[in-house]
């Protein structure tokens, strides 16, 4: 069985899609960018990409700081 390492920005990308999916009115595009051209539909949708973005930038910073301190 060929298990692979848990990435938590792959799981992250697995939840954007999943949301996409769920949310077909919203076109795919990158949640930041979603969020400044207004890609989204109702108040839900929009707290979704607020929290989603904010998750991703504190996740992205810690794989830098562990790839600056060598892991």
């Amino acid at each position: 069985m060929n298990k692979s390492k848990f990435n938590l920005l792959n799981y992250m990308i697995d939840i954007h899609q999943n949301f996409l999916k769920d949310n077909k009115d919203v076109e795919p595009m990158c949640v930041l960018d979603s969020l400044a051209v207004g890609n989204y539909n109702n108040r839900k949708q929009y707290l979704f990409l607020q929290r989603f973005s904010n998750i991703w930038e504190r996740v992205e910073q810690r794989e830098v700081n562990k790839n600056i301190r060598g892991k």
